[in-house]
């Protein structure tokens, strides 16, 4: 393979040379490139090529010339297609060098950076990138992970551009992708190779041999202009160029530092301070900066640190609540963090003494605005500025180095506008202070500067950051920016500005330090582009003596002549350093700083460089057609050293290169893992990324970080045999070591492997990347990391996506936004459902028939069998109950109750009775009905109906389903007789005009003047007639007067005041007619008025509706039937003032024109009454019946009702309850299924599955695809809509006059009548012009039920969980089990609860066998093969890992059977005692049998015991386990919750805080197993915060409560489940004595105490084979003695946020919201969160807190308590208590005024939002149902049959008379 390596440069140059010329594709590219630009573009297309270039002579125009033309000769070749590659080191060179290219070619350009999370990408993605792109640019820790991951393939790339080429060393991600990858390949699918640098050279390594290590790295020839040239021909080459002939380079000697003394400020930080954080790591580093920049460069260093530590107190998180532990006499510091905030405010006060003003200039200040021209775009250097101070007073503040600089940029404030200068400095803290010294000396206001730095290694730690606010990136673009458009003239940078970072060319360029290497030199250098730069390097001051000895090369800088350094000493009488401030010592050199020796060292390894190009262009000499001269490397020079060093580029160090020689014979198959289906590889450099990744997404919680720790044991060497078997190693010995290394890697206790030993190596380094090797190798086989070295988050998960794909979607592209889209199973996603209609009601289909007219088949009605059932109904106001037959199309089940509230309309019945009646039908046979029976009964049904509900029904004789019928005299079937005659006699009540009408006094009769509403008359009115002036008739108020109408339950406010507004609107429209004569022409019924003379003197009936209730479907409030009642009163009122003689009392009337007498009595319309209600119901229960038959559900009908009914229904149930016990059920039966089914997942993907399963979006699906949506019952009772079961059943829009009433007076209409307007003849003779009514167009089709409903995806899912809180209810947790399946929630396979427990202990047994199994395995696959040395090499490796890898499990069994690996755990080395474990098992109440699930349950994965896993898989067990175990106790609690506040309280209930209350109170935080010192103190901390909470609320209650105290006998524990305690003492002992009420909202917990108590639980529950009983045992000892006490005792308030929202919604305003904000004083630590509540804007109430939740509370307690209310109860308060407040006398404005109408009065306009969106609503819904609203109010109603048609397949008559409907 080497041999092939090493020829690609000749097989490039066949390939090219028969591609496109290289001068026709820079023609088509349009590119001018310079000579030697050219020169170097043809010899990179030779062959793999680096150009060595100085900063800003063109490599990059070179790069893309190369570009160009390998896209154009892609787009004439028919191959594979492959994209060209643009590698940075840096990310803003990754979005420069993209601009540049795409620029200046045709082709599509990309760059990609890790920002984007290109991590998360899949091959997919990479596979669009690749294809929708010609050019990548990335930096190059991108392209390695994609080629690692098998995403990206290098055969996939033909050009790949290196950009600062030199970094191609050791472990850097160049030499990676180079040895890894491209070695790998074959010759022609390897990408053309460029490269591009300014100066190979490396510090450890001569000129020649950087070269060739550089080239044999990148298979590449080195290449460059020719050096020989002469300077006026080299810049002839490259004029134009942003350099024309270099900088001009001097160097400035400065004076060494004088011993300067500490500092006073120094002295006094120390002695007050001296322990804290920043103070210690100030004192380490101001000895140096003392030396470098003198005591005025200390000073500002301490306060630099000092405005980072104020910075870094005011974003550090609260470490608690309540600011109480310094007050504990036992705080120490590592107990209270806030002891660092008291030493934060001594170092402020201190460094305000010493400094005065300038710690606190870091604000902007308008004063520089009007002092400068130019306005200093950093803030903070801003502010500084206006304390400037002369250079004189502090120059003998400064060091010689510091004066020496200051010197040097004086000479520019003659021409500050010429200005563009970077100062190099080492060290980021020195970058800062001189920037601080330049902006505080007077003679620098010309000055602007700002830094640029670095990111730090360890960032957490570090606060040395960028003057500017926000991160370094973002401060350095911004600097860079600033500095291009002037607004800065000066930069101080650390070396990150020689290179990766788009910098504008200057004039000066500075080394304030010496570059250590002359890379670095030669890329400062390269800064200066612009004409007449300089470039500067300061160093110190050279002995006269060695000045005169050393051999300086031509090419050095020369020093600064004495001349210039006198003019900048000219006052050197000034630099006198006071006595105080010098130590007396001798001078000394920093050993940091170099001198002019080593300046000298660089330029010769330059020189050096610069011969040996001028020899290899001896050598070799090249010239191109244009007579540039190109100077290339020889081939076999760099080739031989490829072959000396090909396998040992890994380190730098020449040291290690035989020992990595070593290391490639003794392990060289195995230092490559890949996996076949993707080309993922696993090397030795990539297994430690790897193991990282993978530890990284391992679940943890926030007090700890997990990571693999490494661990390396020493061993002797044994004695080495010499190694000279083959050809290749004939030279080389593997040395000899005096000790080799065993690395052992430990990964957290929640990982798949535990622990893996490594092989010995001669160094730490390799023995930790051959562990992590093995590791990463051992991950990969158990499936703890995919195929393309990822960490498992969720196969399944992964493989969904990948299944629901889009092929033709784009990958995520950077900031960019999601698409909205239709979230499924979300509240708002509604769609259309189909009503389901019980099979009962459904008739079978007809067959078709032929017409008898026509001769075509049509589907008609044909005799079939109806079942009958006896329905005998009793109204509580009747003395009697009716009876009545109901047929439906097919039998009932037999045992169906119908459930109704009649009793609670019974006034005579104190107090009212709310318990439900049940009707029960019954069964009277069945029975066949031909065509003439079924018209009878669908007539006569009709008829009741109308009578009932005053609309008239039709039916489609093919759908009808149900059927009602009178019983005949023997009980026992149907009366047809009696249905078709017993509502003939329709004629009106007139006779004559000598008629005596006070005979019908008390007698129903049916008004047609009120679509044919029955009606008693009371009173015969012989002194008016129809034309009498009544103006208030037919109506019950003036509209003045109209009462507001009751709103029922569900109704908006806003929409009853427009219901209220269209009553008063109808009250209008009957006031302003005068006549009931008018009334009958609105009515549209003076057809049947008689004539003036007949009418005249026929008298008035004052007629009273029979009040009718039809909703008995749910329980009325009181409210609304005492506002019944109240009208009721009302009208016997106005009866009374009939009985006194008042005149035409306000009340209904009617004439005996238009009315007939009723044959029903109202005792039975009364009991009638009750059909539409049991019909509804009964619909109801069928459809409950059937999804209990369709899922075969162990529940009751009533159940599954309660279960399928949403609460848009408004009826007495609602699935809400249901719901919420149901979703407790799901996860609950999912996590114990997961945790069975996947025993080598961790929490993280078993939370990802659940989810998943949880999730409404599963839910949706599993509803819809059982089909259950038609099922669920929404509709609400509403009388319009009333008809018989089934779908048959439609109602008319309007009642025929003549089938109410039947008149002799009838008349046809004439066709003047016909026209639009329709004018009375008695109306014009009474002069009534304004009468005229406009003739409208009536419908004449049947109003049809919708038979489909709009339904929340939410609502749909949401069934899935009522069923089951249903199945659970009467079934047990068997029966949900069953439900679940039946559901789809779990497989078939879970039959019983008890298969868990089995399938459990199966599934721990195949594992065991699988991880003793898995090396075996491998060895006998390997040994299969041919015998060889590799393959032994592999055998060794197998042997070790099989001997060296630890699973956690015990795998002592060598070559385990099936079933003899015992579920025992390996508990030998778990660290609890027998006495802790007796202790806690006496607690819980429970015997473990395994004793490693007790020690599991409380190992924190933070723990290195090898021997246990993490407590998350049980954590995420018990979880749920209690989840139910709250949800139950709560849906138990009598009386009964609703689901809003069992939320409530189950989330106080289920809270972390309380879990962690309880099991400190029973001392088990002390067992907890953990290796983070994080959460040692976070425990120890809660534990002191509620020993102090407990011991205030003691003192302070103690005398108060000792005598009133509820709960003053001690706790008893409930009995345990397995063992009785042995402790007679501990029983007495109340342990939770002196807990204040609702302590969790007052010391936050950390969230690893809530998870033991999780944990225990799921211990126990798996312990004792998944027994639910058992658990539920140590549940009720453990937690429910706590719940009785402190929440369920009445103790628990409502939350404070929510009452805040309660109160303001129940005021009327819903507009209220919470801002959250920090304390602008970072000092107040901790109480510097801060929460406004915000109400429309206006901030109504303000609090803090020592966090975000914290200060929310505060806040909205702080309302409450400013508007004086109360929290209720929050278990069984009166929740509408908290609108009750009383007024605020001393601050309202107005009588009664509260404090709350103060404060949100003048700011909510949320009423007059709903107002005008409820006339929205209203004005759609009326334009919408016109016809409707017009028939039912006032324009609508009744109408002449004559002008009606009907379908031909709707019947509707009984007496067929002229005129009547047919």
């Amino acid at each position: 393979m080497l041999e092939a390596h090493l020829d690609t440069a000749s097989v490039m140059d066949t390939t090219l040379a028969t591609d496109t010329e290289p001068a026709t594709a820079l023609e088509k590219s349009g590119l001018t490139p310079r000579d030697y630009q050219l020169a170097l573009f043809h010899q990179a297309l030779r062959s793999n090529s680096i150009v060595m270039l100085e900063t800003g002579t063109g490599k990059t125009l070179v790069a893309v010339m190369l570009i160009e033309w390998f896209a154009q000769r892609a787009a004439a070749g028919s191959g594979r297609r492959k994209v060209r590659v643009f590698l940075n080191n840096t990310v803003a060179l990754v979005h420069q060098q993209a601009r540049v290219i795409g620029d200046n070619t045709a082709q599509t350009v990309h760059a990609y950076v890790g920002a984007m999370g290109l991590d998360e990408w899949d091959e997919t993605a990479w596979t669009r990138t690749w294809a929708r792109a010609d050019v990548l640019v990335m930096t190059h820790q991108v392209l390695l992970n994609a080629l690692r991951s098998g995403h990206a393939r290098i055969s996939d790339i033909d050009l790949l551009v290196f950009d600062e080429a030199h970094h191609a060393r050791g472990s850097h991600p160049y030499m990676l992708i180079m040895r890894e990858f491209y070695d790998h390949c074959a010759p022609n699918d390897r990408p053309h190779i460029f490269g591009m640098t300014a100066s190979p050279l490396n510090a450890h390594q001569s000129a020649q041999a950087s070269v060739h290590h550089l080239q044999a790295s990148l298979d590449a020839s080195m290449c460059t202009v020719d050096l020989t040239a002469d300077q006026s021909s080299r810049s002839k080459q490259i004029a134009g160029s942003d350099q024309a002939a270099g900088p001009s380079a001097v160097c400035y000697e400065y004076a060494l530092p004088p011993a300067f003394a500490p500092t006073p400020l120094t002295t006094a930080l120390e002695s007050a301070c001296g322990s804290a954080k920043v103070v210690v790591r100030g004192l380490r580093t101001a000895p140096v900066i003392l030396a470098l920049l003198g005591p005025f460069g200390v000073d500002q260093m301490w306060l630099y640190y000092l405005r980072q530590w104020h910075r870094a107190a005011a974003l550090r998180p609260a470490p608690s609540r309540n600011a109480v532990t310094s007050a504990l006499p036992d705080a120490t510091a590592a107990d209270d963090p806030l002891l660092d905030i008291a030493d934060l405010k001594s170092a402020l006060e201190l460094a305000r003494a010493h400094c005065g003003a300038l710690l606190d200039a870091v604000s902007d200040n308008e004063q520089m605005l009007a002092t400068e021209t130019v306005v200093h775009p950093v803030p903070q250097l801003r502010a500084l500025g206006l304390h400037r101070r002369p250079w004189a007073d502090v120059r003998a503040q400064l060091s010689p180095q510091v004066n020496r600089l200051l010197g040097i940029l004086l000479q520019w404030r003659d021409r500050p506008t010429e200005l563009r200068g970077i100062v190099f400095v080492g060290r980021r803290i020195t970058v800062v202070l001189l920037a601080y010294v330049v902006t505080l000396i007077a003679e620098f206001d010309f000055v602007r500067a700002d830094v640029l730095l670095g990111a730090a290694l360890k960032q957490s730690g570090s606060i040395d950051r960028p003057i500017r606010s926000g991160s370094v990136r973002t401060a350095n673009q911004l600097t860079l920016a600033d500095f291009a458009d002037g607004r800065l003239n000066l930069v101080f940078a650390t070396q990150v500005a020689e290179e990766g970072v788009d910098i504008q060319p200057c004039n000066l360029v500075i080394r304030f330090d010496m570059p250590k290497t002359a890379t670095s030199m030669i890329q400062s250098r390269g800064r200066a582009r612009m004409p007449g730069s300089q470039f500067i390097v300061m160093v110190p001051q050279v002995d006269p003596e060695l000045k005169q000895s050393l051999d300086v090369p031509a090419s050095a800088a020369p020093l600064a002549s004495e001349e210039v350094l006198s003019a900048m000493d000219a006052d050197a009488s000034e630099l006198i350093v006071p006595e105080s401030q010098v130590t007396g010592e001798s001078q000394t050199l920093p050993e940091h700083q170099g001198s002019y020796t080593d300046y000298l060292r660089l330029v010769r390894l330059e020189d050096c460089l610069r011969d040996w190009c001028r020899a290899e262009a001896l050598v070799n000499p090249t010239t191109t057609t244009d007579s540039t001269n190109i100077i290339v490397s020889s081939g076999p020079a760099h080739q031989e050293y490829g072959r000396m060093h090909y396998n040992l580029r890994i380190d730098d160090s020449p040291s290690t290169e035989l020992e990595e020689m070593w290391v490639e014979q003794g392990d060289k198959q195995g230092r490559i893992y890949t996996i076949v289906s993707t080309q993922a590889r696993i090397t030795y450099m990539s297994a430690v990324p790897t193991v990282h990744s993978y530890v990284q997404h391992l679940p943890q919680d926030q007090l700890c970080k997990l990571q693999p720790i490494f661990d390396f044991e020493q061993v002797a060497q044994p004695k080495q045999p010499t190694v000279s078997q083959t050809k290749k190693t004939k030279k080389a010995k593997i040395p000899t070591h005096n000790a080799l290394f065993r690395c052992t890697i430990t990964l957290p206790s929640n990982a798949a492997v535990r622990r893996v030993a490594g092989p010995l190596m001669p160094n730490k380094r390799l023995a930790k990347q051959a562990a992590a090797y093995r590791a990463a190798k051992k991950l990969h086989q158990l499936g703890a990391i995919d195929d393309n070295l990822s960490p498992i988050a969720d196969p399944e998960d992964e493989a969904d996506q990948a299944a629901n794909k889009d092929t033709n979607a784009k990958p995520t592209e950077p900031n960019a936004k999601p698409a909205s889209r239709k979230v499924k199973g979300a509240r708002s996603s509604t769609d259309t459902y189909d009503i389901a209609v019980a099979p009962a009601f459904v008739q079978p289909k007809a067959l078709t028939q032929p017409d008898m007219e026509s001769g075509e088949m049509a589907a008609k009605y044909s005799p079939r069998t109806w079942h009958l059932y006896l329905l005998s109904l009793h109204h509580p106001s009747t003395d009697s109950p009716s009876q009545i037959v109901f047929a439906s199309a097919h039998r009932m089940p037999a045992d169906i109750s119908v459930p109704l509230f009649v009793n609670q309309f019974n006034a005579a019945i104190e107090p009212r009775d709310t318990s439900a009646t049940i009707f029960r039908p019954k069964y009277l046979g069945s029975q066949v009905l031909d065509q003439a029976q079924f018209d009878i009964l669908a007539q006569f049904s009709s008829k009741i109906f109308t009578r009932m509900i005053f609309m008239m029904l039709t039916w489609n004789e093919l759908e009808v389903g149900s059927l009602l019928a009178p019983l005949n005299a023997e009980g026992t079937g149907i009366d047809f007789e009696f249905a078709q005659s017993c509502f003939d006699d329709r004629s009106i009540v007139y006779q004559d005009s000598t008629t005596d009408y006070s005979s019908l006094v008390g007698t129903l009769i049916m008004d047609a003047l009120d679509h044919g509403r029955v009606k008693v008359v009371e009173q015969v009115c012989d002194t008016i007639d129809i034309y009498s002036d009544l103006r208030a008739y037919h109506s019950k108020k003036a509209s003045s007067d109209l009462p507001e109408n009751p709103q029922p339950d569900g109704m908006d406010s806003d929409d009853g005041c427009m219901v209220a507004k269209k009553k008063q609107k109808g009250a209008k429209t009957r006031l302003s007619v005068k006549t009931m004569a008018k009334w009958t022409d609105v009515k549209r019924i003076n057809r049947i008025r008689p004539a003036r003379e007949i009418a005249t003197g026929v008298p008035l009936f004052k007629v009273r509706n029979i009040s009718l209730v039809y909703n008995y479907l749910t329980i009325v409030p009181q409210s609304i039937l005492s506002s019944a009642y109240v009208e009721d009163a009302q009208e016997t009122s106005n009866a009374a003032k009939v009985a006194t003689g008042a005149a035409f009392p306000d009340g209904l009337y009617t004439s005996p024109f238009f009315c007939a007498r009723e044959p029903m009595d109202s005792a039975t319309i009364a009991n009638l009454s009750l059909l539409p209600a049991f019909f509804m119901r009964l619909n109801q229960l069928l459809l409950a019946y059937e999804v209990k038959k369709k899922l075969a559900l162990p529940v009751q009908v009533q159940t599954v009702r309660e279960a399928i009914t949403s609460s848009s229904a408004n009826t007495d149930v609602c699935y809400e309850r249901l719901e919420t016990l149901g979703d407790s059920v799901l996860k609950y039966i999912a996590s114990v299924m997961l945790f069975v089914a996947y025993p080598d997942a961790h929490e993280g993907i078993l939370t990802t599955r659940r989810g998943r399963i949880i999730c409404n979006a599963n839910l949706f699906d599993l509803s819809t695809r059982l089909k259950l949506p038609p099922y669920i019952i929404s509709q609400t009772f509403v009388k319009r809509d009333v008809r018989l079961p089934g779908r048959g059943w439609h109602r008319m829009p309007f009642i025929p006059a003549k089938w109410i009433c039947m008149s002799p007076f009838f008349k046809a209409l004439s066709s003047t009548e016909s026209s639009n307007t329709e004018t009375s003849e008695d109306a014009k003779s009474l002069g009534d012009a304004d009468l005229a009514v406009p003739k409208k167009q009536l419908p004449t089709e049947p109003i049809v039920v919708g038979t489909t409903r709009m339904l929340s995806e939410k609502t749909v899912a949401d069934i899935i969980e009522s069923l089951l809180g249903a199945s659970v209810c009467d079934g047990g947790i068997n029966g949900a089990l069953a439900a679940a399946r039946a559901l789809g929630v779990v497989d078939n396979g879970w039959t019983c609860w008890s298969s868990f427990a089995s399938v459990w202990r199966s599934n721990m047994a195949a594992r065991k066998r699988k991880m003793a199994q898995l090396s075996n395995m491998r060895i006998e696959t390997i040994a299969a093969t041919t015998e060889s040395q590799e393959v032994n090499d592999l055998l060794q490796e197998m042997k070790l890992d099989q001997s060296d890898v630890l699973f956690g499990l015990d795998l002592s069994v060598s070559n385990p059977q099936p079933g003899s690996v015992a579920l025992q755990h390996k508990s030998d080395s778990t660290g609890l005692s027998d006495m802790a474990t007796a202790q806690i098992e006496d607690t819980l109440g429970y015997t473990f049998n395994d004793r490693a699930l007790l020690v599991e349950a409380l190992t924190h994965c933070s723990s290195l015991d090898v021997t246990s896993s993490s407590y998350q898989r049980l954590e995420f067990l018990g979880d749920a386990v209690l989840d139910f175990f709250l949800t139950k106790r709560y849906y138990d609690h009598q009386p009964p919750l609703n689901p809003h506040r069992m939320t409530l309280v189950k989330h106080v209930a289920a809270s972390n805080d309380l879990f962690a209350i309880v099991l400190v109170c029973n001392g088990l935080q002390k067992h907890v197993c953990h290796g983070s010192v994080t959460v040692r103190d976070a425990i120890h901390d809660y534990e002191l915060r509620l020993k102090h909470a407990r011991k205030v609320w003691s003192q302070r209650h103690s005398n108060e409560e000792k005598d009133h105290r509820e709960d003053s006998a001690t706790m008893e524990r409930p009995a345990k489940s397995r063992r009785t305690s042995s402790s007679s003492e501990k029983s007495s002992i109340d342990i939770y004595s002196d807990l204040p009420p609702e302590v969790w909202d007052a010391v936050r917990a950390p969230k690893v105490l809530g998870d033991i108590l999780e944990s225990l639980v799921g211990a126990v529950f798996v312990d004792s084979g998944m027994s639910h009983e058992t658990a539920k045992s140590v549940y009720e000892r453990v937690l429910s003695p706590f719940l009785d006490r402190f929440v369920d005792s009445g103790k628990l308030s409502l939350h404070p946020v929510i009452q805040t929202l309660l109160v303001c919604q129940g005021w009327g305003c819903d507009a209220v919201s919470w801002e959250n904000g920090t304390d602008s004083n970072p000092l107040e630590y901790t109480n510097r969160y801060v929460c406004h509540v915000v109400a429309h804007g206006q901030r109504i109430s303000t609090s803090t807190g020592d966090s975000p939740r914290h200060a929310k509370y505060n806040a909205a307690n702080a309302l409450l308590t400013a508007i004086g209310a109360s929290a209720p109860n929050a278990l069984d308060g009166d929740l509408n208590a908290v609108h009750n407040l009383s007024a605020d006398k001393a601050t309202s404005g107005k009588p009664g005024e509260t404090a709350l109408d103060k404060l949100l009065k003048p700011i909510c306009t949320c009423a007059e939002r709903r107002l005008a969106e409820a006339e929205q609503r209203a004005a759609a819904e009326e334009k919408k149902k016109r016809m409707e609203i017009e028939q039912n109010n006032t324009s609508g109603g009744i109408a002449d049959a004559e002008d009606t048609t009907l379908a031909t397949d709707v019947k509707m008559s009984d007496n067929i008379e002229e005129g009547e409907l047919v």
